[in-house]
């Protein structure tokens, strides 16, 4: 019997709240395994930090656990959430209230790639996401548009783990080489990009000022 296949979004549209898990409540597995999720967050709030009061991109923000825990520890004046999951939005908001952040913080459901931003923004991250894109290219393209001085971004290399992803999970599922990045980035207005290594990947500070 063959596999049953889903897209990203009916993917995770089901999981908000097992994704928060891997943050709030992290078990030993996620600990010993998937060190890649907490490095990503800290290198992206690291970031942040770097700036005074910066404007925020959280592409696929998920049920917005980052979100949150980006805005509590710097002076964002403003954090936009995107993830075509409502079920997450939904909990991201939820969250947000219950830290008091809701004045400095909006979740929207939407396509990164369809939706038409009426600002720019200092910081923009997408960490977990560019793992469900097949379009790479334009998807790094259009975060180089939106943002003023710096983009985060996680990428999964290809090795066990992703062998291990590709057999349980019901959605496409991409890697990439530190090469492929390089070139994915050629094009981009950058003055620099940085390089993090994780047990999974990689995490890049492209930065523009």
């Amino acid at each position: 019997m063959s596999k049953q296949t889903h897209t990203a979004q009916q993917y995770w549209d089901v999981r908000s709240d097992l994704f928060a898990s891997y943050y709030k409540k992290p078990s030993l597995f996620d600990k010993l395994f998937r060190q890649g999720i907490y490095t990503r967050t800290a290198v992206a709030l690291k970031t942040i930090q770097e700036y005074d009061k910066p404007t925020v991109l959280d592409i696929g923000s998920g049920p917005g656990v980052n979100s949150v825990t980006w805005l509590k520890n710097s002076n964002a004046s403003l954090l936009l959430g995107i993830d075509f999951a409502e079920s997450m939005n939904e909990y991201a908001r939820k969250n947000a209230k219950s830290e008091a952040l809701a004045d400095r913080c909006k979740f929207i459901e939407g396509d990164f790639m369809k939706h038409k931003f009426d600002q720019s923004f200092d910081i923009s991250v997408a960490v977990g996401v560019l793992d469900y894109i097949d379009d790479a290219a334009s998807f790094i393209k259009k975060m180089d548009a939106v943002t003023n001085k710096a983009f985060v971004v996680s990428w999964p290399k290809n090795g066990l783990r992703m062998a291990l992803r590709r057999y349980r999970y019901t959605c496409a599922v991409f890697h990439y080489t530190e090469k492929s990045i390089r070139d994915l980035h050629a094009n981009c207005n950058i003055k620099s990009i940085d390089f993090i290594p994780t047990n999974a990947g990689w995490v890049t500070i492209a930065r523009k000022k």
